[in-house]
């Protein structure tokens, strides 16, 4: 790995958390992890699996420096991040972070964050994903295939209790 590759492995492993206000919602996990300072860093690869170290195929989320699994079955799962640069070349694991989910009752498909409630921070999460160009399922609240600014004025009108979640 190249000396960047290396900066990259050790600047992710030391920032990388779960969320403080994040919560766990049966089936739901919000992942978020503070940016890489290092200029060359292009974007982040999120892994999960239900082994420690045997995750699937990674998530690509661009810049995104937050990540929500949605529809997640009873268990445990394992969570890391890696960094890469425009050449592909990519960090290695982040300090892995480990979350039992239970069954319960399905947040809101508005609870965008899946912390428990409808508010202002899911308000920001489309808000960002609007602004960024990306393309997050769970923020697509009127099932038209993209983040736009009519699922921001659903979510407002949710938040301002002139509407109901869809």
């Amino acid at each position: 790995m190249t000396k960047l590759g290396t900066y990259l492995a050790t600047a992710i492993i030391l920032v990388f958390f779960i969320s403080p206000c994040a919560q766990i919602v049966a089936g739901s996990a919000v992942l978020t992890w503070s940016a890489n300072t290092d200029s060359s860093t292009t974007g982040y690869k999120v892994y999960y699996g239900t082994g420690s170290r045997a995750y699937g195929t990674p998530i690509d989320v661009g810049t995104q420096i937050t990540y929500t699994f949605t529809s997640l079955n009873p268990g445990t799962y394992y969570f890391a991040v890696t960094a890469y640069n425009s050449s592909g070349t990519q960090s290695g694991y982040s300090n892995e972070v480990a979350k039992l989910i239970t069954a319960g009752t399905p947040a809101s498909h508005c609870d965008i964050n899946a912390d428990g409630s409808v508010n202002s921070m899911d308000l920001q999460i489309v808000i960002n994903a609007i602004l960024a160009g990306t393309n997050l399922v769970n923020a697509d609240l009127n099932g038209d295939g993209q983040v736009n600014s009519l699922d921001l004025q659903i979510l407002g009108n949710v938040i301002l209790g002139l509407g109901s979640c869809p």
